[in-house]
């Protein structure tokens, strides 16, 4: 049983509790997305990094071996407005080369300080969450 005497500093404890674990699972959401692509283990992704998980990202997707990803085999990454977005042959397909095209637009979209660098905060804007759904 709690001693009464002890309650105001229980309860400053607790109040100052909250907002560390309320704010604990996005940051260790965003954390968790650096660590799968932060292959220098530096804390942040870098274009280069994030590149590389991109064109694996690709050839995962890209099932039927045709060398090109369309609106079905982008899997609920954004399909035709990607498609729109990324294919200036508008053919209806986008090729590796237009893919790690959309990404490296996405990842300047999300490096607003213009380091070369995301960080866990950077990745939770809406740029970052378009770049992270290319990814994913």
């Amino acid at each position: 049983m709690l001693n009464r005497s002890k309650l105001p500093l229980f309860l400053a404890i607790a109040a100052l509790a909250v907002p560390f674990a309320v704010a604990t699972p996005a940051s260790a959401k965003g954390n968790k997305i650096i660590s799968m692509i932060d292959t220098d283990n530096d804390g942040t992704i870098d274009l280069k990094e994030v590149q590389a998980v991109a064109s694996a990202k690709f050839d995962a997707l890209e099932g039927d071996k045709d060398g090109t990803l369309d609106a079905k085999e982008l899997k609920g990454r954004g399909g035709k407005k990607v498609i729109a977005e990324a294919d200036p042959d508008k053919d209806g397909t986008i090729d590796k080369k237009e893919y790690l095209a959309l990404v490296e637009s996405r990842f300047k979209a999300a490096d607003p300080d213009n380091d070369g660098t995301l960080d866990a905060a950077e990745l939770k804007t809406p740029a970052g969450k378009a770049l992270v759904k290319l990814l994913k």
